[in-house]
């Protein structure tokens, strides 16, 4: 795994972390490795050194700014604008330290 892998997978654990932190956050959306693998049950939730589900980090070029991608499903009784927002302000403060000028993106995918 090169250093750009492994920081990329770190900057997507602490991204995991802020986000299912944020009040009225359900959870991430799982993606459908992580939907078959929990109806069968079998194997960890997630395997060491992938991304979490609901959370893509990706870089235009090696000097350019990191792009994060969220994508949070929303508890019932909450504000999906809100949540979102709160999302985006706490992943963008969590990450300025390591990746300075990271733009955040937080999708809706749906809500409880």
């Amino acid at each position: 795994m090169t250093a750009a892998a492994t920081g990329r997978d770190e900057l997507a654990g602490t991204v995991a972390r802020v986000t299912e932190e944020v009040p009225g956050v359900a959870f991430l959306r799982p993606g459908l490795a992580d939907l078959v693998r929990g109806s069968a049950r079998t194997g960890p939730p997630r395997a060491a050194g992938r991304a979490p589900a609901g959370v893509r980090v990706t870089r235009g070029s090696a000097a350019g700014p990191w792009e994060v991608d969220v994508q949070i499903v929303v508890r019932r009784g909450h504000r999906a604008l809100t949540v979102a927002r709160a999302v985006r302000d706490a992943v963008t403060a969590a990450v300025a330290g390591t990746a300075p000028g990271a733009q955040v993106t937080v999708t809706v995918a749906n809500a409880l």
